[in-house]
């Protein structure tokens, strides 16, 4: 009896980890790569860009050293001094966090993740083949809000879409088979 409740208690134990380890979890079944293809049907049936909302794949996450211009003097030796040091700039966006074009160009979309409202430019990210990829520098920098972040971790981050705005786009596509002289 006792192997039995111990039994029940370990799996109701699993089922409660399992449970709250899958609520952060990303349905991958709700979300489609944004691709070339998608961008040229919504564009074809007059959806701008800036109505459709995007998702990031991967967790995105950028820093830097900063140090107040104010902070740093000069003493009469020529020696540079900072009275209180460097700060770090952290930020973060997490797997599948909803963003919004702010600006697009032939083979560019600009995203913000930003819910202050006070990101102008976006996050850029470049065509690549088919799909979307976040626009990383050489050396890991990335540019973000003119300013030069250390990217620490993103790199090949794709655009994604929810599978619904793919049923907002009406597709019909043919294949001819030919005509041959004479018909």
């Amino acid at each position: 009896m006792y192997r039995i409740k111990k039994f029940v208690a370990v799996a109701l134990l699993a089922g409660l980890v399992s449970a709250c380890t899958t609520i952060n979890s990303v349905p991958l079944s709700n979300y489609t790569v944004f691709t070339e293809d998608l961008r040229r049907d919504l564009e074809t049936a007059g959806i701008p860009l800036e109505k459709v909302q995007f998702f990031n794949d991967k967790a995105i996450n950028i820093k830097r050293e900063v140090t107040n211009p104010d902070d740093i003097k000069v003493n009469p030796e020529g020696q540079i001094t900072m009275s209180n040091g460097k700060s770090i700039q952290t930020i973060n966006v997490l797997p599948f966090t909803p963003g919004v074009a702010l600006g697009t160009d032939n083979g560019v979309i600009n995203v913000s993740w930003d819910d202050t409202q006070q990101d102008t430019k976006g996050m850029k990210f470049n065509l690549s083949g088919q799909n979307y990829f976040l626009d990383v520098l050489s050396n890991n920098k990335f540019e973000y809000k003119g300013r030069t972040f250390d990217l620490q971790s993103g790199n090949g981050a794709r655009l994604f879409v929810k599978k619904d705005l793919l049923k907002q786009v009406k597709n019909t596509r043919e294949t001819l088979k030919g005509r041959k002289v004479g018909q």
